[in-house]
């Protein structure tokens, strides 16, 4: 574990909620492995490794989460592309038992490492999962998603997990940065019998303050 973070240069910094600090190790220079690490699949869709970045919709659902107390506890919890695992270390906190996934393996080595230095990975499983196939047979009473659908393709198979490992009365939150794209996701989440409501966060990220909005999922058959 920790010979996969010295891959990387390191850097460390403190995420102050609510209730308590939060310490996340990231890496020192995301920009440059950015470009290093990007590429290309099978079928010419260019891939950016946009987890080596801790984003603010990653800080707006961690604090969202911190509001959900007791509603955490004991709950089956996962966590789609968790990147640092910020948002899932927080359900931990409140109590909740926490899938971390991520389809990148050094991501988890990151929120695996995060959540020890937190003292929380006793409430926590890492599992390598590309959502598009995932691979679980049970279903999460929550589950959490930082700035997972800036991408069309995404959509299908991300509601597609929701409908398969959502509980009754199960929700999903997801958090985004107010993208205009973002509203073809909930119509799509509309046509498929989902409802949600919408909040915001305020958040500051390298001292500079911006807005997070955070979906509120729910089955309307559920």
């Amino acid at each position: 574990m920790e010979t996969q973070l010295r891959d990387y240069p390191l850097t460390s910094t403190i995420v102050k909620l609510k209730t308590g600090r939060v310490q996340l190790t990231l890496i020192e220079e995301p920009d440059w492995f950015l470009e290093q690490l990007s590429r290309e699949d099978t079928e010419g869709k260019l891939y950016l490794p946009y987890w080596t970045y801790i984003w603010e919709s990653s800080i707006g659902l961690a604090c969202h989460v911190e509001t959900l107390g007791a509603q955490l506890r004991a709950a089956q919890t996962l966590e789609i592309g968790c990147g640092f695992g910020l948002a899932g270390i927080v359900a931990c906190r409140m109590g909740a038992r926490v899938v971390f996934t991520d389809v990148e393996r050094d991501a988890l080595h990151f929120a695996h490492h995060n959540a020890e230095q937190n003292d929380v990975v006793e409430r926590a499983d890492f599992v390598q999962m590309d959502w598009n196939t995932p691979c679980f047979n049970g279903k999460f009473r929550y589950i959490l998603a930082a700035d997972v659908i800036y991408e069309e393709h995404h959509w299908q198979p991300i509601v597609t997990l929701l409908q398969e490992y959502l509980t009754p009365n199960g929700i999903a939150l997801f958090a985004e940065p107010n993208r205009d794209s973002a509203i073809g996701f909930f119509k799509l989440l509309d046509d498929n019998g989902f409802v949600y409501e919408k909040s915001t966060c305020p958040v500051k990220l390298d001292r500079k303050p911006s807005y997070v909005s955070i979906h509120t999922v729910q089955h309307i058959n559920a």
